[in-house]
């Protein structure tokens, strides 16, 4: 990975492939999705939660049932009306100048960015006068939605914790071989929990914006026997 600063001038030339496609690393069995995006979601993917070490509890976006699995990507591009930010944002990434202040950065090492010697290939980031296309108009407000809506994952993180609603669970599976195996690793929430709470931390769950994305991802779960025959009708390809 190199993220480098987006420049008009440094990068005036450059493009980006923005197609979905393996060869263009969406192969990805999950990508982080923010509660606010869980309306939109939960009607193609599952929306389950991971414990990684060091940083506590995120919410993902399922596409696979295995490590290098989506069965959302065809030969023809994405499989669903909807992508998560975190998805989207590829090639670019956020950084921070030294006041503080926020910048885009680009990683150069993306299979996304187009070489010189692939010619016109790809989306143009600049115009010829050095102004954002309109493309990168649109990765701006992107990056600028993402950015803020990370900033309010570790409040849903507390509010879910604070009140024990993550529970484990586990997805049967059966694998290329025809064995049954789970799928470990992953959370949701508890609905007899959540339904068994005092009416006062419901309240409370509701005036600060938590009580639609955790229904959200419980009704999200309705999407698994999908993503089972997805997967499944995959192997028979």
């Amino acid at each position: 990975m190199t993220p480098v600063l987006l420049d008009n001038v440094t990068h005036r030339h450059l493009r980006v492939h923005t197609q979905r496609s393996a060869a263009l690393g969406d192969v990805r069995q999950f990508a982080l999705a923010l509660p606010a995006e869980f309306r939109q979601l939960q009607a193609h993917f599952p929306i389950v939660f991971q414990h990684v070490e060091g940083s506590g509890f995120q919410p993902v976006a399922l596409f696979g049932l295995e490590e290098g699995q989506n069965v959302f990507l065809t030969d023809t591009g994405w499989d669903a009306t909807v992508m998560p930010m975190a998805l989207q944002r590829d090639p670019f990434m956020i950084g921070r100048a030294a006041d503080g202040s926020l910048q885009l950065h680009v990683d150069l090492d993306s299979p996304r960015i187009v070489t010189p010697d692939q010619g016109d290939a790809g989306t143009a980031l600049f115009m010829p006068h050095g102004g954002f296309s309109d493309y990168l108009d649109h990765v701006v407000q992107l990056m600028e939605h993402l950015h803020a809506h990370a900033q309010a994952l570790p409040v849903f993180i507390e509010a879910l914790t604070s009140h024990q609603l993550l529970e484990p669970f586990a997805i049967d599976i059966e694998t290329p071989s025809g064995e049954r195996a789970q799928l470990t690793g992953l959370f949701s929430v508890n609905e007899e929990r959540l339904l068994a709470l005092p009416g006062a931390a419901l309240e409370a769950l509701a005036r600060d914006g938590h009580l639609l994305p955790i229904t959200m991802q419980i009704a999200s779960l309705a999407q698994l026997p999908v993503l089972l025959e997805r997967a499944s009708r995959q192997r028979r390809v």
